[in-house]
C-alpha cells in the first residue's frame, strides 16, 4: 500500500511534538547541557541519528518549545486590542493561566534556557516577549490611567510572575481548582491592582 504524502505528513507533525514534549521535559529535569540528543531520541521513541531528520539539533529544538508558547500565545494577543479593556484582560489572563497550567515546564525554559539558541532568534523573543506585556499593559493603563506606561507594564509582568509561579506547584490544589484560583488572583491584580 503506498502512504499518501498527508498521512506521511501526519505522522511527521506527531513525531516532531513527541520530540519537543520529551525535549521539554528532559530540558526541565536535567537542565540544557545535561540533555543529549540521545536522550531526548530515547524518550521520543527514536534513535538518536533519526531524530536529525526533524530537528538540526538540540537548540532547535528548544527553539521548539519556544515557538510552541508563542503560537498559544499569539491569538490572544492579536484580539486584545480590540475588546474592551477588561474582556482583553479577562482573555489575556484565561490564556496565561491556561498556558501555564499545562506548559508549565515551557515557561520555565524560556526564563533559564533563551540563551542557548541563536542571538536572532533571542532578539525575535525579547520582542515577543515584549507585544505581549504591551498587549496587557495597554488594557491596564486604560483601566488606570494614573499609572505610567513603565507602571503598566511592571502590573503586567508581576500578574505573570503570580500565574507563573503557582501553577508550578500542584501540591498547592489540584489544577482545576488552581486555574480558577490562579484566574482570580491575577484578575484581581490587573483589574484592581490587588485593592478593594
Amino acid at each position: 500500500m503506498v502512504q499518501t504524502a498527508q498521512a506521511a505528513t501526519a505522522r511527521g507533525q506527531r513525531r516532531r511534538e513527541a520530540i519537543v514534549a520529551a525535549a521539554t521535559d528532559l530540558f526541565d529535569r536535567q537542565g540544557y547541557h545535561g540533555t543529549s540528543i540521545d536522550d531526548i531520541g530515547a524518550a521520543a521513541g527514536i534513535s538518536g541519528p533519526g531524530l536529525y531528520r526533524h530537528f538540526d539539533g538540540k537548540d532547535a529544538i528548544l527553539t521548539a518549545v519556544f515557538d510552541h508558547i508563542w503560537e498559544r500565545l499569539r491569538p490572544v494577543v492579536a484580539t486584545a486590542s480590540s475588546l474592551a479593556p477588561g474582556t482583553a484582560l479577562a482573555s489575556l489572563v484565561d490564556a496565561h493561566v491556561d498556558l501555564a497550567l499545562e506548559d508549565a515546564a515551557a515557561l520555565m525554559l524560556l526564563s533559564r534556557e533563551l540563551r542557548h539558541v541563536p542571538e536572532d532568534y533571542q532578539r525575535l523573543a525579547v520582542r515577543n516577549h515584549g507585544r505581549y506585556v504591551d498587549a496587557w499593559a495597554d488594557p491596564i493603563r486604560a483601566l488606570h490611567p494614573e499609572l505610567t506606561v513603565e507602571a503598566s507594564r511592571a502590573v503586567a509582568v508581576a500578574a505573570h510572575g503570580l500565574i507563573d509561579s503557582a501553577a508550578r506547584r500542584p501540591a498547592i490544589a489540584p489544577t482545576e481548582e488552581r486555574r480558577e484560583l490562579l484566574r482570580r488572583l491575577a484578575l484581581d491584580v490587573v483589574l484592581h491592582l490587588g485593592v478593594r
